[in-house]
C-alpha cells in the first residue's frame, strides 16, 4: 500500500490552475505530469469551490441577448480545446450554448417580415388604376374611330358638304 502524500497548498493551487489552463490537454494528462491522479486533483478542484477566473453558475442565468449572441459569434470558430478553455472560463456548459443557438435560431425564423397590412387605402388605389386603364382605353378607341372618320371623309367626301 502506498503512503499517501501531503501536498502544499501552493502545489495544489497552481495545479487547479494549470488544469483550468489546460489548453488542448485532458485533465488526465496534466495530473499525470505533475504525478497527480486525476480524483486527487478533481477533489481539489472541488474543495476551492468556484475559481476566481471562473463566473459562478448563477451569472450564466443572468446573460442577455447581446451577451449570449457575442458568446455564440465567439465560440463558433474555436476548436475544441478552445472551446472549453472558453466555456471553464465563461462559467458555462456546452449545452448552454447549444440552447441559446436553438434559441437564436427559432427568434431568426419566427421574425420573417411580415406581411404589410392592407388598409383601404389600397384598395381606393387598385379600383381608381383600374378606372384609368378602362378610359384610356376608351380615350384610344375614341381617338381610332376620329381618325378612321376623317380617312372616310377624304376618300368618300364629306357628306356633310353634299347635303348642302
Amino acid at each position: 500500500m502506498e503512503q499517501r502524500q501531503k501536498h502544499s497548498k501552493e502545489f495544489r493551487d497552481s495545479l487547479v490552475k494549470k488544469v483550468l489552463s489546460r489548453g488542448n490537454r485532458t485533465v488526465k494528462e496534466v495530473c499525470e505530469d505533475a504525478g497527480v491522479s486525476h480524483r486527487t486533483a478533481a477533489n481539489w478542484i472541488y474543495s476551492r469551490g468556484t475559481p476566481a477566473d471562473m463566473k459562478t453558475k448563477k451569472d450564466s442565468n443572468k446573460w442577455t441577448a447581446e451577451q449570449k449572441l457575442k458568446a455564440l459569434m465567439e465560440t463558433s470558430s474555436l476548436s475544441e480545446s478552445e472551446l472549453g478553455a472558453y466555456l471553464r472560463k465563461a462559467g458555462l456548459f456546452s449545452k448552454q450554448l447549444e440552447e441559446w443557438k436553438a434559441e437564436f435560431l427559432s427568434l431568426m425564423n419566427s421574425t420573417k417580415k411580415p406581411r404589410l397590412a392592407k388598409d383601404d387605402r389600397d384598395q381606393k388605389i387598385r379600383s381608381l388604376e383600374r378606372e384609368i386603364l378602362r378610359k384610356d382605353k376608351a380615350l384610344a378607341e375614341a381617338s381610332a374611330l376620329l381618325i378612321l372618320q376623317k380617312k372616310v371623309n377624304l376618300i368618300w367626301g364629306n357628306n356633310d358638304e353634299d347635303e348642302k
